[in-house]
């Protein structure tokens, strides 16, 4: 077999929060889907045509070729001719709205739906003007039917910081009009003020919640529904809102004060009540000033009617998942005013940052106040970067975690930009260590204070010459794609983590100083001699009786070693192996490695080796 060379990003194992998209400065990031709007115009060459568009929802059991083929039998009821060729992406087909209103206006999209109907399951309304008459038309369309649609995107432009009357309508039409029988949620991109809506037609909320929001509203006409419409709206908005992704970068006064006004209702108040929060473009002046003006009441809410108590900590109730993408850590002021006293219902924190590269970390950045409390629920933690002496309040303050990420800045994963020490006994510590971890991903190179990057093979070895009390059957994912491991130290660390089913890790290079231990120009992958001929009978005797778990294998780098019969001995303590990847290769090892795959795939027929 030979090697297969793919283009697409490693096959890391996501979690229940779903794809980040970029759009218009706002990036995502919610359970079961993904959204862009971008758009491909394809000419319908005599026959109409889906239009190409990113789809909503991603369905990895079923390949392109099958879904068309599954479509080729399929005919119109009406006229028994064959349906048209249909244009999918993730495999799932997309009506473009706004392609056919500008191609026909909706006498087009009419005579579309007639044909498309029963095989669309994303409906996608993109760069319309919501003042113009297209709104009338989109509400139309709306209201045609669609049967087997599951997700809708709306995008609109419009000035005005509410929904009018065409937007309005649409959103009734969506929830309350048996038009969508099968709609899962539906999501409205508003570019002003810059801020994404996503409503979950299947959001769980008691009668008594819903009332209760209906209630506040109903109070609070002055402020929140200059108009009975929007009054509606608002209660539409407590009904089914789930997540909301705002953008804080050029921001005029009255947006600002658009916004402030919008965070403060979702983070203080039960009236949207939004399960997921994403902040992006970011700074600190603007999470102090949000949490400022709540603590100060500065917008005038009326505390009674909403239930809200200036300067109470407790915050976003039942907020679930914050996402903050930052363009600043730490200032002159303060740090991230983020903690556990503030957002005690969150089960999710995801915190990203770019580095500035005229303005690095101080030395000994503690996140602000993310360490002043216990964090009793969180069970996913992301970080631009972690430190030792992170780690250990990681442990101590998060004792839950079950996806613990280190994700740098593009570009950042081995510079100096975060100046904290991250050592190889470190990550073996968390790994090894954390009771309900399930998922872990270094994705930044290990370092000692006040040096570049080395060799840390050794030291990742040395790590486990004191074994961990017990073994880790929960961890499913170990992902350390700049943390060098030679197999050695492979087989000491998967003895201790029996449930990982997919491993990234890096090659040592033979070349580089190491920090201690090996000599240079001794074999990258160390398995020549006793050390290896004890490692592995003890790995094979421990996994006599229920094999290793390990699925699937990322190999940053590449080394001639790696031809060596020892190897395939290797290879052979992992029998449901069923995929080796490699990742950072230069074109000139491509042969070499197509050559290694025809080795190893003749020994494993059902090994897949391939470049990614």
């Amino acid at each position: 077999m030979s090697v297969s060379v793919s283009d697409e990003s490693s096959p890391h194992m996501h979690v229940p929060m779903p794809d980040a998209t970029q759009h218009g400065g706002i990036e995502p990031s919610t359970a079961g889907a993904g959204i862009s709007a971008t758009s491909a115009v394809a000419a319908a060459s005599g026959a109409s045509r889906l239009m190409r568009h990113t789809s909503l929802m991603r369905d990895k059991s079923l390949s392109f070729n099958q879904h068309r083929e599954s479509l080729a039998a399929t005919r119109i009821p009406e006229t028994d001719e064959p349906v048209p060729a249909i244009h999918v992406e993730n495999c799932v087909p997309v009506f473009e709205v706004g392609y056919w209103m500008n191609f026909g206006n909706f006498s087009s999209v009419r005579e579309q739906h007639g044909k498309y109907k029963d095989h669309v399951r994303t409906l996608s309304v993109w760069n319309l003007p919501v003042e113009s008459a297209y709104g009338a038309d989109v509400a139309a369309c709306l209201q045609l039917g669609w049967p087997q649609v599951t997700h809708v995107s709306l995008e609109y432009s419009t000035w005005e910081p509410e929904p009018n009357k065409y937007s309005i309508a649409w959103h009734r039409i969506l929830c309350e009009s048996p038009a969508f029988p099968k709609l899962a949620d539906y999501r409205v991109w508003q570019m002003l003020p810059a801020r994404l809506e996503v409503f979950s037609i299947h959001k769980f909320r008691t009668a008594q919640e819903r009332n209760q929001a209906t209630d506040i509203i109903a109070q609070v006409p002055e402020l929140l529904a200059p108009t009975a419409a929007v009054q509606q709206f608002y209660e539409h908005r407590c009904r089914y809102l789930e997540h909301v992704v705002m953008s804080m970068d050029s921001m005029n006064k009255a947006e600002t004060y658009t916004k402030y006004k919008y965070l403060t209702l979702a983070l203080a108040t039960p009236v949207l009540a939004p399960r997921t929060l994403t902040i992006v473009n970011c700074r600190l002046k603007h999470v102090r000033a949000i949490l400022n003006c709540i603590d100060r009441n500065a917008l005038g809410l009326p505390t009674v009617e909403l239930q809200y108590q200036p300067g109470r900590l407790e915050l976003g109730q039942g907020l679930q998942h914050l996402h903050l993408k930052m363009t600043s850590l730490y200032d002159e002021l303060t740090g991230l005013p983020i903690s556990a006293a503030r957002f005690p219902g969150l089960s999710s924190l995801i915190i990203e940052h770019s580095p500035a590269l005229d303005n690095s970390l101080a030395d000994g950045e503690k996140f602000g106040q993310l360490w002043e409390g216990r964090w009793a629920g969180l069970k996913r933690l992301q970080l631009p970067f972690l430190s030792d002496q992170h780690a250990a309040l990681v442990v101590k303050f998060m004792p839950g975690l079950e996806i613990l990420s280190v994700v740098p800045a593009a570009g950042f994963e081995a510079g100096d930009e975060y100046p904290d020490q991250l050592g190889a006994a470190t990550v073996v510590k968390l790994a090894t260590q954390m009771p309900q971890l399930r998922h872990m991903e270094v994705r930044s190179a290990l370092r000692l204070r006040g040096k570049r990057p080395f060799n840390m093979a050794d030291q990742v070895s040395q790590a486990l010459r004191r074994p961990p009390a017990v073994a880790r059957p929960d961890v499913k994912l170990f992902a350390a794609p700049l943390v060098h491991m030679d197999f050695v130290s492979l087989v000491r660390l998967l003895t201790w983590l029996p449930g990982v089913e997919q491993l990234e890790f890096m090659l040592p290079d033979q070349h580089a100083q190491a920090v201690g231990g090996r000599v240079a120009g001794e074999p990258a992958h160390n398995l020549e001699g006793l050390l290896w001929t004890e490692e592995r009978a003890k790995f094979a005797e421990a996994f006599a009786l229920k094999p290793h778990a390990l699925q699937a294998v990322i190999v940053t780098g590449y080394h001639p070693d790696l031809h060596s019969s020892s190897v395939t001995e290797f290879l052979r303590l992992f029998p449901d192996l069923e995929s080796l990847a490699f990742t950072g290769i230069g074109r000139e090892d491509h042969a070499n490695i197509d050559q290694l795959a025809g080795v190893l795939t003749a020994l494993n027929p059902d090994l897949d080796v391939a470049i990614i």
